[in-house]
């Protein structure tokens, strides 16, 4: 008779599921710590953090479209327009004012009204692909939620 090794009960399974984002949480915040170290206090050239940073920025990407997907219950037709330009406001604030607080404060660079339209402009594309890609993916993800529960 072939035995079988014991599966975990749901319990153990949320217990494991539990470790697990911790654990991921704790290397992305980890990952955020050596990409910094590295620029600000090392002083090295992008070229050399540029694989951790681009890991690190995927992962909090899908993770963010793979909570909204999964989660299924923000539907970006159901919130309010004023509560999304806000959200999306802020996102361009906090953005906008670590690009310039990194560039003129870390770095010592002189910044310029040019310079701070022309990173105005790429943050606003950039935040705005992002903003539409999670928001597909969690419209989809209502969807399919709804779907499932007729």
């Amino acid at each position: 008779m072939n035995k079988r090794k014991a599966i975990l009960d749901e319990r153990e399974l949320n217990t494991f599921r539990r470790i697990c984002t911790s654990m991921y949480i704790i290397t992305i915040i980890a990952l955020i710590g050596i990409v910094s170290y590295r620029d600000f206090v090392l002083d090295q050239p992008h070229q050399q953090w540029d694989d951790i940073a681009m890991l690190m920025s995927i992962n909090v990407i899908v993770l963010i479209g793979a909570l909204l997907y999964l989660n299924g219950n923000v539907n970006p037709f159901k919130i309010k327009i004023r509560y999304i330009i806000a959200g999306y406001g802020g996102f361009l604030l906090v953005g906008f004012a670590f690009t310039i607080f990194k560039y003129a404060i870390l770095e010592g660079e002189p910044v310029d009204l040019a310079f701070a339209f022309d990173s105005l402009i790429i943050i606003l594309l950039i935040s705005g692909l992002l903003v539409l890609g999670w928001s597909l993916l969690a419209y989809f993800g209502s969807r399919k939620i709804e779907k499932n529960i007729k």
